[in-house]
């Protein structure tokens, strides 16, 4: 045999066997480990915390996602409402002015910043509880929406208090998260 042909032989035979490996990970659901994974930019310094602070992290990231979609559920529902109801210049018309002004602010000191802006919406620079202000102003609008507006407020309220730990790092205390879903159940129950 050729020194050549022994060599893509051997290349050939490799191949066969790595393709085995995987067929056998992925039958058996099981990491021989003959291939290393792509480390994330994350991990180089996430191994670098405490074990502590990982588990914490690991917990919170759950109420977090939690929160992300209640939070951007709540703008989404507005938009399109106010939207709707209002025409292309509800921003302007049917958003409290300290509102607007305070979404202005946020968005500006981004882009002042360097930082790509977050969106093209205003309404993604406002706060929880100005999402609730909105509610407030709109009550014509959204009070058929919800069995209660004077309950949402109160809702949302607490949701917003929720946020802060959520929101600034700090693991939420085992009533607060029981505060956290039934907060969640609260919103959901007065939706009409």
């Amino acid at each position: 045999m050729k020194r050549l042909d022994a060599v893509r032989l051997f290349g050939m035979n490799n191949l066969a066997i790595e393709a085995d490996i995987r067929r056998l990970e992925k039958e058996q659901r099981i990491d021989l480990g003959h291939v290393q994974p792509e480390k994330r930019p994350e991990e180089e310094f996430y191994a670098q915390f405490s074990q502590k602070l990982r588990s914490e992290a690991d917990m919170m990231q759950r109420h977090y996602a939690v929160f992300y979609c209640l939070e951007n559920s709540i703008r989404e529902l507005i938009i399109e409402r106010l939207l709707e109801l209002h025409g292309a210049n509800w921003w302007d018309e049917r958003v409290p002015q300290n509102v607007r002004e305070n979404c202005k602010k946020n968005r500006d000191k981004e882009v002042g910043a360097g930082f790509t802006p977050r969106s093209d919406q205003m309404i993604d620079y406002s706060t929880f509880g100005e999402l609730g202000e909105i509610f407030k102003a709109n009550a014509d609008t959204f009070g058929e929406m919800f069995r209660d507006l004077t309950a949402v407020g109160r809702i949302l309220s607490n949701l917003n208090t929720l946020r802060g730990p959520i929101a600034h790092c700090k693991p939420l205390a085992g009533d607060e998260v029981t505060r956290l879903y039934l907060g969640m159940s609260d919103w959901f129950r007065q939706m009409s």
